[in-house]
């Protein structure tokens, strides 16, 4: 009998649900996929039609919520009229607001998902590109109202952005204070001065600064007649020595 699209769907989250409930009551490493598809109701063999492995369902979790928040904060009425800084605290908050009923699954398994050596790069990548979409189309918005300047190596600011928000979580993921108030202070100073920054033009700048110097005294000594092995032989020292031949050279 052919199964149809709302029984997968319905099946599929009792997956994930069943997942989640036995990872938060008996750990992420003693839950087996035995487990998972008896609790959801589902047949041994079935829970393989969904998902390949225990660790596929927990990233379909994570997909899943990264998803739904992203989608629950573009299809907010009053979106356009956020800043850039009030854009992504918003999606750091409806992030953090998704994870918030199930935050004891995330303690078990948010480092295993994130953090594993090697990384699974197949399996985060989904998971980015609807975080690094949503951040992305905030500094689009923010350029064409005026806000914010183009900005040199935007895809790595943006990028940038994803580390911050892990770090964030983590933080989250051990903040015992009221309502997770330390949390939220400490998204608002961070945010505060990140955006300072990339409105400042700080990236921006201090690249020319570097790239000055670098035309005007590096490339200007490869021009010297003076300039040749010997002198390039004292640049690599210098680099290897590090801090250590600064300070010789004061003695």
């Amino acid at each position: 009998m052919k199964i149809s699209a709302k029984k997968k769907v319905q099946t599929r989250r009792a997956i994930l649900e069943a997942a989640v409930d036995l990872s938060i009551d008996k750990g992420f490493r003693a839950t087996s996929m035995r487990a998972i598809a008896r609790k959801a109701g589902v047949g041994d063999a079935t829970i393989y039609n969904y998902f390949p492995s225990k660790e596929a369902i927990f990233y379909a979790y994570y997909e899943d919520r990264f998803a739904a928040a992203v989608a629950s904060l573009e299809s907010g009425e009053n979106l356009a009229e956020y800043s850039l800084q009030e854009r992504l605290q918003a999606l750091f908050e409806e992030l953090l607001g998704a994870f918030l009923p199930d935050r004891e699954f995330l303690q078990a398994t948010f480092r295993s998902a994130f953090f594993s050596m090697p990384p699974n790069y197949k399996e985060l990548k989904p998971i980015q590109a609807h975080f690094l979409g949503a951040v992305s189309r905030a500094f689009k918005t923010a350029r064409e109202r005026g806000e914010l300047e183009e900005q040199l190596f935007e895809e790595m600011i943006v990028r940038f952005f994803w580390d911050y928000f892990i770090g964030v979580t983590i933080y989250w993921l051990k903040d015992d204070s009221e309502q997770f108030s330390a949390t939220s202070i400490l998204i608002d100073k961070t945010m505060e001065l990140g955006c300072a920054v990339l409105k400042a033009g700080v990236v921006t700048k201090a690249f020319d600064i570097c790239s000055f110097l670098f035309r005007n005294h590096v490339l200007a000594r490869l021009d010297s007649p003076g300039f040749g092995f010997d002198a390039l032989q004292s640049i690599r020292t210098a680099f290897m020595e590090g801090g250590h031949g600064r300070q010789g050279s004061k003695r």
